[in-house]
């Protein structure tokens, strides 16, 4: 199968390519630049996916893995949720009729909802009412939890803030996540999308372990191979006010990432087991 991959250079685009060519297809990734250390025999379609010609880069392929999506904007770049995550999608869909290509598999995010607190989720859930509504596009839309292994970007942040002599914790730290491990993600994108029972399906993903903020500060620490450092929980209203200030200073959180490490990111949907029958624990995972 010949498979194009957007967002190919990414956290999550390294595992999908390195486990799509395991499996034999042929894959182009769309990056801005050609990355290092990748598998090799990925053709490199480079550009940037708002305004490359994405017809050329469809025609001939057989499905698409829609790997686009960023955690903060950069607005005087024209990086914004709704420009990535809504205008991107239009893009690819429009390219993939034109292409005559029908099967796609997309990465969402736990918590994507009509009317969600943030940005991110919100316009997550617009990209996948784009998708849903076109009568040609035969898509698995995945919803994973926060992300582990490899180099992650969450739990690097983690990591480092659990250096500080208090480590600064939004609200109560009570918030609960579900961690899901990228291997396990990329091999069900691998396996799902040459498996018809997955088409039309919307699976949420969160491995087998939950845990508070709280306690991944913890298990962070002690991945790290340090004691657990003392933490000081600051008041909502006092890191929003922080936060609100993102738009004109460089700030260590914006009001959207705020607002999704206060709300909980855990399911009960395990149809995903179908295809990754034993996830990985997150407490087996060894932070690099």
């Amino acid at each position: 199968m010949n498979v194009v991959v957007t967002g190919a250079s990414g956290y999550v685009g390294e595992a999908v390519l390195s486990y799509l060519t395991k499996a034999g297809h042929q894959v182009t990734g769309i990056a801005r630049h050609q990355p290092k250390g990748f598998p090799p025999g990925v053709r490199w379609a480079l550009g940037d996916a708002r305004d490359m010609d994405l017809n050329e880069v469809f025609g001939g392929a057989d499905a698409v893995v829609h790997l686009i999506g960023i955690i903060k904007e950069i607005p005087q770049r024209g990086i914004t949720f709704h420009a990535l995550h809504v205008g991107i999608t239009e893009r690819v869909l429009l390219s993939m009729q034109t292409s005559g290509v029908s099967r796609l598999v997309h990465m969402s995010a736990l918590g994507t909802r009509n009317g969600a607190s943030s940005q991110y989720h919100r316009t997550k859930w617009q990209a996948e009412q784009l998708i849903k509504a076109h009568p040609s596009i035969r898509a698995t839309i995945v919803r994973p939890s926060l992300i582990f292994g490899g180099t992650p970007p969450f739990f690097q942040m983690l990591q480092n803030l659990s250096k500080l002599p208090r480590i600064p914790v939004p609200g109560d730290g009570m918030t609960q996540f579900q961690p899901v491990a990228r291997d396990d993600m990329a091999s069900l994108i691998a396996q799902a999308l040459t498996d018809e029972a997955s088409v039309g399906l919307t699976l949420e993903l969160g491995g087998p372990e939950r845990f508070t903020l709280n306690q991944l500060f913890d298990a962070v620490a002690e991945k790290s191979g340090r004691h657990r450092s003392p933490k000081i929980h600051l008041p909502l209203a006092l890191v929003g006010a922080v936060a609100g200030l993102n738009a004109v200073l460089p700030m260590p959180i914006t009001p959207d990432q705020l607002a999704m490490l206060t709300e909980p990111n855990v399911t009960e949907d395990t149809r995903w087991h179908q295809w990754v029958a034993r996830p990985r624990r997150f407490s087996s995972w060894n932070l690099k």
